[in-house]
């Protein structure tokens, strides 16, 4: 038995071919042979389903379909026109089916391309084997392309005499160039059907308003590329980004443009992403500025202070100090530490801190010439994370008073300070300055010490631009008016509420309430009242909704230690220990911060009977690794231990997570929680709560 010979996929006719249409079921077959064709990585593969069908059904001539007697499809040569009289070979393939070798039609492919007029065949090599067998038959590798991160070589062969090389290259460069273009603009269209009809035309409106102002500017720069492929590149993206933006920052965008030309040089990247490209190179470059000029040593000509402002007197400025000379120099003067070890220049390279120096404005006799004044007065240290003033130290370590002749200027000179911006662009106002930097500085009972002088909170307009230096002691009771309430909470904790938000007790409590200040009772941990004081001011009872998990030991100590939190011996060994276990899944928590005295123990109580008591109100330890996630998560310095199950410590003794401080840095420690150790009423406590559902 014999089997028939399949006839010549390619030979003379003398009509037209039918353009290819393919069904539904043909076409998911044609894409299945792309996916199957395994000398191909897979990513090319991938990229290919959807332009494999419309190349087919492109018309052209040299497009076929192999399939076998009962008509399945095993296979495909799909063709398309960059460059006239040229054919490129964009995809073949078959399956393991196809029932014929169609490498001993390749003669007959192309005496039917030259009967269509074409003079030469190309194609990109993706198949390594295939290349090579192609070689055989007159096939030239001419280069290598790179094309979506991927390289590929170009093969040529010329059926009928060519034209210069040059011309042919330069063709197929405008028709591949023109033919992205275009296809640019389609998708540029495309992403214009997708705004709703009312809102399209607005969002045309921003698209062109934006990309007609950036035209005019990137026109004018010199040997900046931007040509009809970054014109098109551009107004797609403005649309890609203004379907879910209502606006743009033009001179943003215009450097970020400028700074990373490539770009608009193709459709790929968001506009959300290059801003934070930009942003990380501006801070990058910020970053080895303030480095650079943090390790000047002294030896260079020039090495000023950074003058920020001068006060309205005109008697004092406000200096920045940037590196070591400048820091030992006040030190010198002022007789303190900021310049005695490397700590607060360290601090100020990464961009931690800033120190000033308030300073007497220099003098210039007249007569003699010489330069007077310029001394340091106060030295301020800023924290620019947590926008606090955590030091304001004149000599000798020594605190303001309201009786020093320059404490008006200094009011104005912190004033001031607000105004000004940091090396991020930033305004530098500071939400607090540390209490204790004002402690020779009395201010009574529900006052407020301003640059008018001292005010009782009745009189004081929170929303007017007035700086207050120092707030005196409020506190709020069963017997204080609402009214009076409201106010307290914006002057001391800048919190609006409004008098019927405020409760004192749980009956008063309703869906509106957002502040309540009274007796703690666990079920007010189940409402969404997102200001809970025991006593106000002090005690606060704090939630954290953190996450935790996701992070082997040695993970959250790097983080640790990139992030500038200190951990001791006493922590590490608790998180080196077996019985600290790493969650694999990231989780969602619930804490809830309470002091010893609102668990019911106004005189204190030990370890168990404060775990005992907190699993008669409903609530939980936590898991040992919230300690270092909390950590991480939450900037407050203040005091606090983590209820948990005791792990042994260094000398074997049950120890709990601690959060606090070490001098200026966030800390984690370790604690001793042995369950007899007795607790003070006001030691702070964590546990977890589960918020049930209603």
């Amino acid at each position: 038995m014999s089997l028939e010979k399949p006839q010549t996929i390619y030979k003379p006719e003398n009509k037209e071919r039918t353009r290819i249409s393919l069904t539904p079921e043909q076409k998911r077959t044609v894409q299945n042979i792309t996916l199957g064709i395994e000398e191909v990585d897979e990513t090319i593969r991938s990229m290919a389903l959807g332009d494999v069908v419309e190349t087919l059904e492109n018309g052209h001539p040299l497009n076929r379909i192999i399939s076998d007697q009962e008509g399945r499809i095993h296979g495909f040569i799909a063709c398309e026109d960059f460059v006239p009289n040229e054919a490129y070979i964009k995809y073949f393939g078959t399956d393991s089916q196809a029932g014929r070798n169609l490498f001993e039609e390749i003669p007959a492919f192309f005496e039917y391309a030259k009967q269509h007029g074409y003079a030469k065949l190309n194609f990109h090599g993706w198949n390594e084997r295939m290349n090579r067998v192609l070689e055989r038959f007159g096939f030239q590798r001419l280069r290598t392309d790179s094309m979506n991160g991927f390289s590929a070589d170009f093969y040529e062969k010329t059926l009928t005499s060519p034209k210069s090389s040059e011309k042919i290259t330069e063709e197929r460069k405008r028709s591949f160039e023109q033919k992205y273009i275009n296809k640019i603009k389609k998708e540029y269209e495309q992403t214009l059907k997708m705004f709703s009809v009312e809102n399209r035309s607005k969002k045309e409106q921003m698209i062109n308003n934006t990309y007609g102002s950036l035209e005019s500017k990137f026109s004018a720069l010199p040997e900046f590329e931007y040509g009809e492929r970054q014109k098109a590149v551009l107004k797609l993206k403005l649309a890609r980004h203004f379907q879910t933006n209502e606006s743009i920052d033009i001179n943003t965008l215009y450097d970020a443009i400028v700074e990373s030309p490539k770009f608009i040089g193709t459709d790929k990247g968001s506009l959300h992403r290059l801003f934070e490209v930009h942003e990380e190179k501006t801070l990058q470059k910020i970053a080895e500025m303030r480095k650079k000029r943090a390790e000047m040593d002294g030896k260079e000509t020039f090495n000023p202070y950074e003058n920020i402002f001068t006060t309205p007197s005109g008697n004092y400025y406000m200096a920045r100090l940037l590196n070591m000379p400048h820091l030992e120099q006040e030190s010198d003067y002022m007789d303190h530490c900021v310049g005695t070890s490397d700590s607060y220049v360290n601090k100020i390279k990464r961009g931690e801190i800033e120190i000033f120096s308030f300073r007497r404005a220099p003098k210039v006799d007249r007569k003699t010439g010489r330069t007077s004044g310029d001394d340091p007065i106060i030295t301020i240290e800023y924290n620019l994370k947590t926008k606090e003033i955590e030091q304001m130290k004149k000599a000798n370590d020594e605190y303001l008073n309201p009786d020093d002749p320059y404490f008006k200027d200094v009011i104005d000179a912190l004033k001031q300070l607000k105004t000004t911006r940091t090396d991020t662009g930033e305004f530098r106002n500071f939400s607090e300055i540390n209490p204790s930097e004002l402690e020779n500085i009395n201010v009574k009972d529900y006052h407020l010490l301003t640059e008018e002088g001292e005010i009782n909170f009745k009189d004081f307009d929170p929303d007017k631009n007035i700086f207050v230096l120092k707030v005196g002691r409020m506190e709020i009771g069963k017997e204080t008016s609402k009214e009076d309430a409201a106010k307290i909470l914006r002057v001391v904790e800048n919190i609006k509420v409004k008098p019927e938000e405020i409760a004192y007790n749980p009956k008063e409590i309703n869906k509106n309430t957002k502040a309540y200040v009274g007796e703690f009772f666990v079920d007010i941990l189940q409402t969404d009242i997102e200001y809970i004081y025991t006593s106000f001011p002090e005690r606060k009872i704090q939630k954290f909704n953190i996450e935790f998990g996701g992070k082997t030991k040695d993970q959250l100590k790097k983080e640790m230690d990139e992030n500038n939190v200190y951990h001791s011996e006493w922590a590490d060994y608790l998180i080196n220990s077996n019985d600290f276990i790493v969650s694999k899944n990231i989780e969602r928590i619930d804490l809830v911060r309470l002091t010893v005295k609102d668990l019911g123990f106004p005189d204190g109580a030990t370890t168990q009977e404060i775990y005992d008591k907190a699993e008669k109100l409903g609530l939980e330890l936590c898991p040992a690794e919230v300690g270092p996630h909390l950590r991480l998560q939450y900037p407050g310095k203040e005091w606090m231990l983590i209820a948990m199950k005791q792990i042994a410590g260094r000398h074997d003794n049950p120890d709990v997570f601690s959060l606090g401080t070490d001098g200026d840095q966030l800390e984690l420690d370790g604690y001793d929680a042995e369950p007899g150790y007795w607790w003070l009423a006001d030691n702070e406590c964590v546990f977890r709560f589960r918020k049930l559902d209603t």
